[in-house]
């Protein structure tokens, strides 16, 4: 079933209500009285009796007819059995408030279990255990089911969050800033109802404008992603993940691993799905009040409107800062501004009316703006001066936001007495205002982001015909059925040779005899490379030479190799010395890693970034979750710090950044076909102004 019972119940009856004041029994009824909830209130109590009022009911069963919800607050112990007889009354949905499951360790994991099994075999659903419960301030509705303290007022802003005491906070803060809530539900541990549940039932809310999500974990990442993905394109998602600092693998045995952050993973969901990302509670919070009341922006263009010049500098470096834009204004605006401004105003972006502008001047410039079509947002920073009829310029906003397909954000800075009345003409016009000039510019940035990401290309992830997935699979399956950790040089070429991402020519060899030999085939100059399970960074270890140009040198460096390792039982890889340098003609190449990490549940995280020996030192990279789309490709490339380098810089020509979009393209097809693979590194990965060609693998099994 969906969750309009859990959200909009006919009845609620509470299981373990109290009298006692400071009970969470006593609480729920009291909240859902006092909130006004329009359904009626069953109080469960074996004693029977009165609770605040209401008849209570020794039993669930023997409560009127329907009940569809049942807050349960007894202890951990009975509540399987209490579920029972909610199954049997015909209850649509408990909230088990009660904590003492799966948190505590084992002993509450076999409760929780047996609430799983319950709701899976009589369709009960069950919210929690270890929750607060749900809100719906739908004035038709009305329903607090939930021990909290914060009374909203019916807004658009549905918030749902894994911890209750972070949803608390969130919601409290969104209270106080004077802007209503739609939904609110913290769930605890989530045995059964999900929090991608609670999204898309929120994404199908007609009343809900924006989504604030806080999690601390993703037990379901696919899940998640699927719906988050689904919902974001109709509205926002706003996210927060907490847990950023904690502590990743004691050990990794790639580079990808060792550059993956702890909560890359999450990051790399947000993203995909189209979620904006913070990392601050306040910003959060005052970001979801513009998207409540504001449409999205088509663009990242802002025409700024200021009545005093500190203020506007200080909000243009902060939207600047965060990707917007600040284009010059047209010329039909610009003609249209001085007819209508003081001769003294200054006709850019932004655009200072002065500090004596009045409503008719504020008008005119925040319509022109409007009217522009090189402008997709309006930033207005307004001082209050005692001189100005600010009654009348806050008039003028709100009725320019009434006819507004344009947001438009505000920063008023005034002393919140004296301009009391003026504040609230502001905001009961539905502009969103904020004390200072960065916290708006901040919100209209959010509001930029997610507008971008609205203009993501929709595309599946190219399917190459041109592999060798049978092939690729008896490699993988041939190294697990010998309990291989780490495929050989010779596998992992192979592997990659399956998926048609070209490599330097390279021969293996068991000794120094057949190292000579390979190196007579393959024509000097050559690198040499020790080939073993055990040397995990070959560079960093010895295991590399490079430039070697003749047989002598060639047998001095294997036979010095092979004494280095002989502890590893080496082979060895001599390798084609793929060309570069820096004389009259040199061949234009950059050193790149393509990498990848698997991701439980979700598949891998794909690497590109700036490679070679100093991957670590730069931390150049760039992640995007399997499949990995062509847009995204270009986009991991393109978005480096060190782009220029490969797109070319000072009259240089750059590399082949197409062959390079197709080779981690080629990777993620190659991860999606093999999940066995659990971290893998090219590195380096040559670039080319006519392709690229890999020099190095290593995978992980």
């Amino acid at each position: 079933m969906g969750l309009d019972a859990l959200f909009s119940p006919r009845a609620v009856a509470v299981v373990g209500a109290s009298n006692r004041e400071l009970t969470i029994g006593y609480r729920i009824i009291e909240n859902l009285l006092d909130f006004g909830y329009a359904g009626p209130i069953y109080p469960v109590n074996p004693k029977g009796g009165e609770i605040r009022g209401l008849k209570a009911y020794a039993s669930i069963l023997d409560t009127p007819d329907p009940v569809d919800v049942a807050h349960i607050v007894i202890r951990n112990k009975y509540v399987p059995a209490c579920i029972e007889d909610c199954a049997k009354k015909g209850v649509k949905a408990v909230i088990v408030n009660t904590a003492g499951f799966r948190e505590i360790g084992e002993e509450g994991a076999a409760l929780e279990d047996q609430l799983v099994a319950i709701a899976r075999k009589t369709g009960i659903r069950v919210f929690g255990p270890n929750c607060q419960g749900v809100i719906n301030t739908d004035p038709a509705v009305r329903a607090y089911c939930n021990f909290t303290f914060t009374r909203p007022t019916p807004g658009h802003i549905s918030i749902v969050a894994q911890s209750g005491g972070v949803g608390e906070v969130i919601h409290q803060r969104i209270t106080e800033l004077g802007v209503g809530a739609r939904h609110y539900a913290s769930n605890g541990n989530a045995c059964d109802v999900s929090i991608p549940e609670i999204i898309q039932h929120y994404g199908a809310d007609e009343q809900t404008k924006v989504i604030v999500v806080h999690i601390e974990s993703l037990p379901d990442s696919r899940a998640f992603l699927e719906v988050a993905t689904q919902v974001a394109r109709r509205k926002p998602i706003l996210a927060m993940k907490v847990g950023r600092t904690a502590e990743g693998a004691k050990a990794v045995s790639s580079h990808t691993g060792g550059m993956m952050k702890q909560d890359t993973a999450i990051e790399l969901i947000f993203e995909k799905a189209g979620i904006v990302p913070f990392r601050n509670i306040e910003e959060l919070c005052q970001s979801a009040i513009g998207f409540a009341s504001q449409p999205i922006p088509v663009g990242n263009r802002v025409g700024m409107i200021a009545n005093t010049g500190g203020p506007a500098i200080i909000a243009t470096d902060e939207l600047i800062e965060n990707g917007m834009v600040m284009p010059p204004l047209s010329k039909q605006t610009e003609s249209l501004l001085r007819e209508k401004l003081y001769p003294e105003a200054s006709i850019n972006n932004p655009v200072d009316v002065l500090a004596t502008a009045g409503p008719e001047h504020f008008a005119a410039a925040i319509n022109a703006l409007l009217a522009d079509d090189g402008i997709d947002a309006v930033f207005l920073n307004f001082v209050t001066p005692f001189f100005v009829d600010t009654l009348g310029v806050a008039r003028e906003i709100a009725e320019a936001n009434r006819g507004s397909r344009k947001p438009i954000v505000a920063t008023v800075m005034t002393e919140k007495k004296g301009w009391a009345e003026t504040l609230d003409l502001i905001r009961n016009g539905g502009v969103p205002t904020y004390d200072m000039p960065e916290t708006g510019a901040k919100v209209l940035a959010s509001m930029g982001r997610y507008a971008a990401l609205l203009k993501r290309p929709i595309e599946p992830p190219v399917s190459f015909s041109d592999t060798d997935a049978p092939r690729a699979r008896s490699i993988i399956k041939a190294a697990g059925q010998a309990k291989k950790a780490c495929l050989s040089a010779d596998e992992g070429y192979d592997l990659l040779t399956c998926y048609g991402i070209p490599v330097a020519g390279y021969r293996t060899a068991g000794n120094v005899d057949e190292c000579l030999a390979a190196a007579d085939e393959i024509g000097y100059p050559v690198v040499l490379k020790v080939d073993a399970e055990s040397v995990v960074h070959k560079t960093d270890s010895g295991g590399v030479v490079l430039d070697i140009h003749d047989r002598e040198a060639l047998r001095t460096q294997a036979e010095q190799m092979a004494a280095r390792f002989a502890g590893a039982s080496p082979r060895f890889l001599v390798q084609q010395q793929l060309p570069g340098g820096t004389g009259v003609s040199p061949v234009i190449q950059q050193e790149v890693i393509v990498g990848a990490k698997a991701v439980e549940g979700l598949g891998h995280a794909v690497m590109f970034g700036l490679g070679g020996i100093y991957i670590e030192v730069l931390k150049d990279v760039n992640f995007k979750i399997t499949p990995v789309t062509a847009h995204e490709a270009r986009e991991m490339i393109e978005s480096l710090r060190a782009y220029p380098l490969l797109a070319g810089v000072r009259g240089q020509a750059g590399v082949n950044v197409a062959a390079l979009a197709e080779i981690i393209q080629r990777v993620s097809q190659m991860l999606v076909d093999n999940p066995e693979i659990r971290e893998l590194d090219i590195n380096p990965l040559f670039a080319f102004q006519d392709g690229a060609k890999a020099a190095d693998i290593r995978v992980l099994l």
